[in-house]
Formats: C-alpha cells, sequence, structure tokens
C-alpha cells in the first residue's frame, strides 16, 4: 500500500475513531441513555453482506506454450452501520486464495509461460468510508469507495475480477435540485486489480470527477461528464474526457420496444500525459426488445490522434470490445468495434423446468478494426449465462473466442463460476 493510500485509510479510520467518540461525548454516565440509543439505531438500520465467488478459468493463447488453469475463490465481508446524528461509516474486506495449482500468470508470480489472468491472491481492505448526512440534498463520503459511473465504460469497480478496483480519496452526491444527481469525486489513489502485492496495484492520482444526469424524460435521460485524470505514476495513462449521453425506450407497440444508447466525448491530453492530442469516442447501441430478447446493434469508436488512442483507464474494460480482454489498452492506431449483442432472460416457465426461471442468456459478435490505417485487427465471439439457484446462490459461465488478424494473437477463455451473495 502507497504512502497516499495509507493516508486515505488511516483518515476513514480516524473519522470512525471520531464518530464512535462523539456518541460517547465524553460522558458516558450522563449520556449512558443517549449511546444506547444510538447504538441501537447503528444496528438496526445498518446492513451486513457476504459476497462469495469461486472460479475456474482456463485461458489457451496462442504464441504461449502452456495453457492457464486458474482456480480462485474471492470472498468480501463487510458492513455498514445506520445513520447516526448525520453520520455512517462502512468497512469492507476482500479476500482472494488460490485453490489448486496455481497454472496461471498473475502477473507477480513469473509465470510468462502461461497466459495472463489477473487474480492475485490477498488480503486487502476493500472499502472503509465515512459518510455525512448533515446538507439536504448532499451526502459527502470520505475514505476508501467503490464506484461505477453509467454503464463503467470510464469508472468502474471491475467487478468481473476477483479483486475489486476502488479508489482513495473523497466525493459528494447531491440531490438537492430537482430532476438532477450531480456526483463530485476526488481520487488520490488507485487501487487495482492486481492487489497491493504488486509493484502495479496501487496507482497515484490527482483525479476530478464530474458527473450530471436527468431524470427520466418522455425522450430518455441525459448525461454531462467531465473526467480530469492525472496518474502520477503512469502519466500516459492522464487525459481529460467531456462527453454526454442520451439512454432512453419507446414502446413500438405489439410488446416491442426500441431501446437507444448515444454516446460522443471528446479526449485530450492532461496533467503529466506527456503527448498532445485530441481523440473521440462515438457508441451507437440502437435495439429491440420483445419478451425478454433484446437484440442490439452496436457500434463503439475509441479514436486516435498523434499516435495515442482513446483511454479510459479506471473502466471496468470487461465488459467492452469483447470478452477475451484483447483490447482493454486502445491501440495508438484507435479502434473501432461493430457488434451484435444478443440477450434473453428466461420467465414465467412452469412445471419440470421451472428452476431456469431467472436464467440470463448473452450472446455476441465483434468485428474489430482501426479507427488509423485501415487495419483489419480481428473478430470474436462471446457468450454467457447466468442462473441463479435460489437463496442468493447462482452458477455462470462464459466463453470468448478471439480471431486474430493483424492484431495480437488468437485467445479461446472458458470460465465457469459458483457464487454466493447475502
Amino acid at each position: 500500500m502507497c504512502m497516499r493510500s495509507r493516508m486515505y485509510a488511516l483518515a476513514a479510520f480516524a473519522a470512525v475513531s471520531a464518530f464512535a467518540d462523539s456518541m460517547s461525548g465524553g460522558a458516558p454516565a450522563a449520556l449512558a441513555d443517549d449511546l444506547g440509543d444510538d447504538l441501537h439505531a447503528a444496528v438496526k438500520d445498518g446492513k451486513f453482506w457476504l459476497d462469495s465467488r469461486y472460479r475456474y478459468e482456463y485461458v489457451d493463447q496462442e504464441g504461449l506454450p502452456e495453457n492457464a488453469r486458474a482456480s480462485t475463490l474471492s470472498t468480501k465481508v463487510g458492513v455498514e452501520s445506520g445513520i447516526v446524528k448525520g453520520v455512517r461509516v462502512g468497512i469492507e474486506g476482500e479476500f482472494v486464495v488460490e485453490l489448486g495449482p496455481d497454472d496461471f500468470n498473475n502477473t507477480i508470480n513469473g509465470k510468462g509461460q502461461y497466459p495472463v489472468v489477473v487474480d492475485v491472491q490477498s488480503a486487502e481492505l476493500n472499502q472503509a468510508y465515512v459518510e455525512s448526512h448533515h446538507i439536504p440534498g448532499v451526502v459527502i463520503q470520505a475514505g476508501r469507495y467503490l464506484k461505477n459511473l453509467d454503464n463503467m465504460r470510464f469508472i468502474g469497480s471491475v467487478a468481473w475480477r476477483q479483486n475489486d478496483q476502488t479508489f482513495d480519496g473523497a466525493n459528494a452526491t447531491i440531490t438537492a435540485v430537482p430532476g438532477v444527481t450531480g456526483f463530485y469525486g476526488y481520487i488520490g489513489n488507485v487501487n487495482r486489480i492486481f492487489s497491493d502485492r504488486s509493484p502495479n496495484g496501487n496507482l497515484s492520482s490527482d483525479t476530478h470527477l464530474f458527473h450530471l444526469q436527468s431524470e427520466k424524460l418522455p425522450f430518455g435521460t441525459l448525461t454531462g461528464y467531465a473526467y480530469l485524470i492525472d496518474i502520477e505514476d503512469a502519466p500516459a495513462l492522464s487525459n481529460a474526457s467531456f462527453g454526454g449521453i442520451l439512454e432512453g425506450e419507446q414502446d413500438l407497440g405489439g410488446g416491442f420496444t426500441f431501446n437507444y444508447r448515444v454516446e460522443y466525448a471528446r479526449q485530450t491530453d492532461y496533467g503529466n500525459q506527456p503527448v498532445a492530442y485530441d481523440a473521440d469516442y462515438v457508441h451507437l447501441a440502437p435495439g429491440v426488445s420483445w419478451r425478454g430478447l433484446t437484440t442490439t446493434l452496436g457500434y463503439e469508436l475509441l479514436g486516435s490522434d498523434n499516435g495515442v488512442g482513446f483511454q479510459t483507464p479506471l473502466a471496468t474494460g470487461h465488459v467492452f470490445n469483447g470478452f477475451a480482454d484483447v483490447f482493454l489498452n486502445t491501440p495508438g492506431i484507435g479502434l473501432q468495434d461493430y457488434y451484435v449483442d444478443v440477450r434473453y432472460k428466461v420467465k414465467g416457465v412452469t412445471g419440470t423446468f421451472s428452476f431456469l426461471n431467472g436464467l440470463l442468456l448473452v450472446g455476441q459478435y465483434h468485428e474489430f478494426e482501426s479507427d488509423v490505417g485501415d487495419v483489419d485487427f480481428g473478430s470474436e465471439f462471446d457468450f454467457y449465462s447466468k442462473l441463479p439457484l435460489g437463496k442468493g446462490v447462482y452458477a455462470e459461465f462464459k466463453y470468448a473466442n478471439y480471431q486474430a488478424e493483424n492484431f495480437a494473437t488468437d485467445r479461446e477463455k472458458l470460465i465457469f463460476g459458483l457464487g454466493y451473495k447475502y
């Protein structure tokens, strides 16, 4: 854990201690009843959660002599108090253990003969925060926090991996203005999925996030954002992105619904970025839904300028541009992704096969090209399914097959997971 990360964790701990001291008021005998009421409210209105997931991941990557076989178990345990005297506190621990042989490259075990599976055995403080609810319509949070904004294209927790990405800093959520929700976040340190054991596990940052979203309007929801990301430990990832989103749906009749998402952003160099550039981002995702079936024809552009591709270093990159994770970092000549996404959620089944209710099936096909130079990168087929088994238990399966043309090498992934949430 870097010095700045320690500083934020200690600040959160100090705030929790101050919260406890404020309830005692330094006069336990006189305020015993009040303290008892406060503790009762903190527990009664609080919550506890447990999130555990076993995963087996197999990767066959052309050009490497061995195939990866990763068997890991991730467990997150957390507790959050109720609001007492305008203050709420929360804490969460995260634990990842390897089960069986570690025949994979986790980026720090030196096993370069295997493909990369970024699930490192670790035990970490995942979240530790204090919230102030003293100002009407404003919630201020400080410490270590997890945040997903919109579809996580720019800011996300990378929840698919066994170790979350979280942030050290502070943020404010503002609902005081009718019809609009505002968010501001400051990030002084990024706790990455590589874990504290990795030299790349923490990134010192001076990042500001601005986000405004309207309530649902007749034509959809409007979002505007400005993300000023300055990564001091990795200057080449620093950038400023300014953009907006229109997302909504319209009833077509006959049980059909037209869904749409239109997003545009402009990215420039910012902070310690050593290269001057301006690149565009475009995402068009029109689709039609009918009785649980949704088909989307999508196009995503991550542009390029001056040899730099549009970057989203704090994103949940896994859910974009294919499950094989070939394009987690945008190539210097940019990326165009033409894709089809078909998903179906089972419902209304009775009798013998009623256990299939809630089953989610997702299929995707991608064609990848460069933004500059008309380079055919390759194509990919993906499949995902998730089945709720009742009482918080679920099973999931994911398959990805990337066929390279002029970028990277062929890659095939097969992943099975079994999880429990309380």
